[in-house]
């Protein structure tokens, strides 16, 4: 099936089916083109005109419900990780990073302006998991004109206050991981969930993994893309750190990432790791800001 649902001098904004019972929003603008899973709220891809893609994706991903989607801009939420705090303070082992990736999202709002294209999606529940039962509402707001702004804002409709870890866990798209460099994280200490080892502070030689780190700084990075010759900025708003993370080998186990995927990715999520608090009937919001230069 496909829909169109919005066409102007500007652009196109369409309405396809990702895969059996899956559907997503893609669009062709004179800024870019881009697309957007319903299934998890998830941005799929973003490529500005004249550019490299932004985002990576694997070409062996799930795409059916239960299964979260390998690239992108998963939404880590309400927990990041594998702990969820239980309204008596305990912490209890779940399954890696909450249900709102993998949760069907609705289509509150679309523009095709002349600036670029605006979606907006949301999510509301109640009693979806056992672990969070609150009440709940998601709103977020994805912008791509000559950069990506992508906004969620959480909203506590239960009678107590909640608490949350979470991340918009991007995949950059590159040219080669071990061509590529962060040295705005080379002197901001970090904890490494591979070592166990927590305040470390050495220097990043490059982004190809095994790597899976939490770096405790909330000012904007640089990605430094040596083989495609660009720099991609992102700055955060609401978010406390950033977690770094390339499987390298250990890919070779993961059948949703196909052959040498590693080596065309690398994930920095804005996020935050430590509980925070969304008082009773009302919000709070996280977001993140990518910008793409050329070196030189």
């Amino acid at each position: 099936m496909l829909e169109v649902l919005l066409e102007n001098k500007f652009g196109r904004i369409e309405l396809y089916d990702l895969a059996k019972g899956l559907q997503a929003l893609r669009f062709v603008h004179q800024k870019g083109q881009g697309s957007v899973s319903l299934y998890g709220g998830q941005v799929l891809s973003w490529q500005p005109t004249g550019q490299q893609p932004v985002f990576w994706l694997s070409n062996t991903s799930h795409y059916h419900s239960g299964k979260a989607i390998r690239g992108g801009v998963p939404l880590c939420w309400p927990w990041f990780g594998g702990e969820v705090k239980l309204p008596n303070g305990e912490l209890n082992k779940v399954s890696n990073h909450g249900f709102a990736r993998q949760s069907q999202w609705q289509i509150a709002d679309i523009k095709l302006l002349m600036s670029g294209v605006e979606i907006t999606l949301s999510l509301t529940g109640e009693q979806i998991s056992p672990h969070w039962p609150a009440a709940f509402a998601l709103r977020q707001t994805l912008v791509f004109d000559e950069s990506f702004m992508q906004t969620l804002t959480m909203n506590n409709l239960s009678q107590q206050t909640l608490e949350y870890t979470g991340a918009l866990h991007s995949y950059f798209c590159v040219g080669n991981a071990q061509e590529t460099q962060i040295p705005r994280l080379n002197n901001v200490a970090y904890d490494d969930k591979l070592s166990g080892s927590n305040g470390q502070q050495l220097a990043l030689k490059n982004c190809f993994g095994p790597i899976d780190r939490i770096y405790h700084s909330s000012n904007s990075m640089v990605i430094v893309d040596h083989k495609w010759q660009r720099e991609i900025e992102v700055s955060s708003q609401g978010c406390q750190q950033w977690v770094l993370w390339n499987p390298g080998k250990d890919a070779k186990t993961m059948a949703d990432l196909h052959v040498h995927g590693e080596n065309e990715f690398v994930c920095l999520e804005a996020a935050n790791t430590h509980w925070q608090a969304i008082a009773s009937q009302s919000s709070v919001s996280i977001s993140q800001t990518i910008k793409v230069k050329a070196i030189g």
